[in-house]
């Protein structure tokens, strides 16, 4: 199975409807997790296979839905600037090894108590050095779980640097929340 995620697009509607005819036929399902800002009439939008609530939508988007095992939501009802244990209790509750969300504009691949998280970053733009936005392309066989993370302009693979800042930001954030 083949997934385009997106997330935090924020009205960048020219990224969306680019990213959107470059891979609607290269993916089984087009998933947004959130932060649209965009109506449910939206011809974008309207694209997605699945689309969530953002702390920025308007919209009455579900706050999670569930695919194949897979457990997507953008992240601001579980609180995910503090942590994964909220989506991991939800994750259980679903069975879901793989949970795709956004919400704190960093792209991460990460594993917590045998649950794959990740974030595809936010296509507007991300917190970091690197100032621009990023998506992910998901390749799932057999739970195995092969990832890639795309600059939101040029299409190429992001650098493994930009996710180790990443990693590092989020952890930055949680000390300052404290």
């Amino acid at each position: 199975m083949k997934l385009l995620v997106v997330s935090d697009s924020h009205l960048y509607k020219d990224h969306l409807q680019r990213v959107v005819k470059l891979y609607r036929s290269q993916v089984n399902y087009m998933i947004h997790c959130g932060d649209s800002s965009l109506p449910l009439d939206n011809p974008y939008i309207q694209k997605f296979d699945i689309v969530v609530r953002g702390n920025h939508d308007d919209a009455p988007f579900p706050i999670y839905q569930v695919l194949q095992n897979i457990c997507i939501t953008h992240g601001h009802y579980y609180d995910v600037y503090y942590g994964y244990d909220k989506l991991i209790q939800l994750c259980q509750e679903h069975d879901c090894f793989l949970c795709l969300h956004g919400h704190t504009h960093v792209p991460t691949f990460q594993k917590h108590q045998n649950i794959y998280f990740l974030n595809p970053g936010s296509l507007m733009m991300n917190r970091g050095s690197y100032g621009y936005g990023t998506y992910a392309l998901i390749n799932i066989q057999n739970k195995d779980i092969q990832v890639e993370f795309r600059h939101c302009e040029t299409d190429e693979v992001c650098h493994q640097d930009i996710l180790d800042e990443g990693l590092d930001l989020l952890e930055e954030f949680k000390q300052l929340l404290k």
